[in-house]
């Protein structure tokens, strides 16, 4: 026994640093047998791709691994391939979580989370409700993660007073000791009497009082487990409504103007038009979901509940106080910034940026960093006599901005940039070419749903970075907008909702509820599947209408149009120019 448990200490130990060095060794065929520049590539490609799935190192360490093997491998210069890391895309990106960071800063977001609730309503149906909503509208701004473990403890404090109200039941008794409870089940809610004379009263107040507690904790788990439920699917779904919303939007934004310069039907407003739809009916379907999985048990609303519910949240907001000069700030340069955001090329109307010098070279990453120096400049208080911190202090940004996420984006336009100079595009292509069998509505199909299994193993932004380039050659090989493919797959990157592992939102409430990874499973499965069915009915119409899906668009040929050797064997061309460098080097000394 002591035997096996020292293997697994020692595997426990070891598994990583071995399996971290064993994987890119398990590859070297691939370039020793196959020595050309897209092999070169692809093995790049696969170690990271491994590298993302097992994490033997963070994956933040794996986005940087391009800036030491391309140059290595003769791929790109060490310029060309540290360049992508800050792309305009990744300055956007920036400026998002700078305000986001400034909003959690000042609490604007428990304001914001509180009202809504106090809005909408707090019966069991309605609060689940208005904690999906607001864990939606939150999640479109503010990272997933963040809005997640803010929304737990408010469940908690509002359960908190659920349960005591639940635990003032009074039980009534005459000369006779007849007493009454109410014992919920999973099944059916009904009545117990106790008529019995001879018995102490006090004996069957007991008894009855213990019954009626075990009920309420089981009704309670069970609530509290959908709630939590209901904000880690609200999350995903959230995420999808902006295109700073997660990280495979902004990989798929950052893919389309590194590949597709010429494009510019992607902008903040269109995705908005595009995603927004999506996002709300896929949190809607969530809710009526959770209700129906949870409803035996948790969804029986009564005034007393309900009044105990509201104190909760009333209580929490009041505890707040009046809203602050600093959060007045942040909400207003917010709004400022997706004001900008929108407007700068609507494409419906000329945007603001059209009236700029260099209009067309201003990009969402101008106004977003402009508005952020406004944090670390206007005052928190507005005293002309005492000294006030700014909105925002650099110490609390560099702590909170989750600077790895920058890596694993800059990482996607490295690999893309890559496998664009070493033709393994082109293979990929002429490869992917043989699926022209296959309806673009069926390769949608099955990318979108490939896209949504493998997000629950590895983390979505990892996903979106090896799935988009190949999806992006995929569309060119079977001549159909590159959109229609990249977006659904870039949105069932976000559906994760069957296991703890699949994302940060997804781990935070399994850990602080009761539940069982089936527990997950059941719901999850089913609501995944349904919100799969939405993104491509979706695209079939909203997304043909508003991008013009229909046609192959000029912008996405001119990267094949742009090469006249596209059709020639790379592999053929090494060898032609090495046997003719080597003519020429013999007729030169002779």
């Amino acid at each position: 026994m002591s035997y096996i448990k020292s293997w697994k200490t020692i595997f426990g130990i070891w598994w990583k640093p071995v399996l971290a060095l064993l994987i890119p060794f398990a590859l070297l065929p691939l370039i020793i047998l196959y020595d050309c520049k897209e092999s070169r590539c692809g093995y790049v490609v696969l170690w990271m791709a491994f590298y993302f799935m097992f994490e033997p190192i963070p994956l933040a360490v794996t986005a940087l691994l391009p800036v030491a093997a391309f140059p290595m491998l003769g791929l790109l210069t060490t310029t060309e391939a540290c360049t992508p890391y800050m792309k305009d895309t990744i300055m956007m990106y920036v400026g998002s979580l700078t305000l986001a960071v400034a909003v959690e800063h000042c609490n604007l977001h428990k304001r914001i989370a509180l009202k809504v609730l106090l809005i909408i309503g707090t019966g069991a149906r309605w609060l689940m409700l208005g904690f999906m909503t607001t864990t939606m509208f939150l999640s479109m701004w503010i990272s997933n993660t963040a809005t997640t473990a803010m929304m737990v403890p408010i469940v908690d404090a509002v359960l908190d007073e659920l349960e005591k109200e639940e635990k003032k039941t009074t039980l009534k008794s005459d000369g006779s000791a007849i007493s009454m409870v109410t014992i919920r089940s999973n099944t059916s809610s009904q009545s117990v009497w106790s008529t019995e004379m001879n018995k102490n009263p006090f004996q069957i107040s007991v008894q009855l009082s213990n019954a009626s507690n075990s009920g309420a904790k089981k009704d309670y788990r069970h609530l509290r487990d959908s709630l939590l439920l209901s904000i880690a699917y609200a999350a995903n779904c959230g995420g999808t409504g902006t295109v700073i919303g997660s990280g495979p939007n902004l990989v798929f934004k950052g893919l389309v103007e590194e590949l597709y310069p010429d494009s510019n039907e992607l902008t903040f407003a269109s995705w908005l038009i595009y995603n927004s739809p999506v996002m709300v009916i896929c949190v809607f379907l969530c809710w009526i979901g959770l209700q129906l999985f949870y409803q035996p048990c948790c969804f029986k609303d009564d005034a007393k509940t309900e009044a105990a519910a509201r104190n909760a949240v009333l209580k929490s907001y009041q505890e707040l106080g009046s809203i602050t000069f600093h959060e007045a700030s942040v909400a207003t340069l917010f709004l400022l910034v997706v004001f900008l955001w929108f407007l700068r090329d609507p494409q419906f109307i000329d945007g603001w940026s059209t009236y700029m010098l260099n209009g067309r070279g201003i990009r969402d990453a101008t106004p977003a960093i402009g508005v952020c120096l406004l944090l670390f400049i206007i005052p928190s208080k507005p005293s002309l006599t005492e000294y006030s911190p700014p909105l925002l202090n650099w110490r609390t940004a560099q702590r909170k901005i989750p600077w790895g996420v920058l890596l694993l984006l800059g990482s996607g336009f490295v690999v893309a940039d890559a496998a664009k100079k070493s033709h393994l595009s082109v293979w990929l292509s002429s490869q992917l070419s043989y699926l022209n069998f296959l309806s673009p509505a069926v390769i949608c199909i099955i990318l979108t749903f490939m896209a949504s299994i493998l997000t629950e193993v590895i983390s979505n932004m990892s996903m979106a970075t090896i799935m988009l380039p190949v999806v992006s050659e995929m569309a060119e090989a079977v001549k159909v907008h590159p959109f229609f493919l990249m977006l659904p797959v870039t949105i069932g990157c976000s559906f994760a909702m069957i296991l703890p592992v699949g994302n940060p939102s997804n781990a935070i409430v399994f850990d602080a509820s009761t539940m069982k990874t089936f527990d997950m499973m059941k719901p999850g499965v089913i609501l995944k599947i349904l919100c799969c069915i939405v993104e491509l009915f979706m695209i079939q119409t909203l997304g043909v209408a508003l991008f013009n899906l229909q046609t192959f668009p000029d912008w996405a040929n001119k990267s094949l149009v742009a090469d006249p050797l596209t059709s020639i064997n790379w592999t053929v061309l090494a060898n032609v120019s090495s046997i003719a460098n080597t003519t020429m080097t013999t007729l030169q000394n002779g």
